[in-house]
């Protein structure tokens, strides 16, 4: 029985880093997208001026 937890914890530990490292990856693509966005939005800035 003591093995069978074990291997519950050990795998739901693996399953959340999944997870997690999925999530980061959407928010990091996010932000990098934001990020060229208003990179644009200062170029165009200077370019008017």
């Amino acid at each position: 029985m003591g093995l069978v937890l074990i291997g519950m914890l050990v795998a739901s530990m693996v399953l959340l880093g999944f997870w997690q490292r999925r999530r980061a990856k959407k928010r990091f693509l996010e932000a990098k997208r934001k990020l060229r966005e208003l990179n644009s939005m200062t170029e165009s800035d200077t370019n008017d001026g």
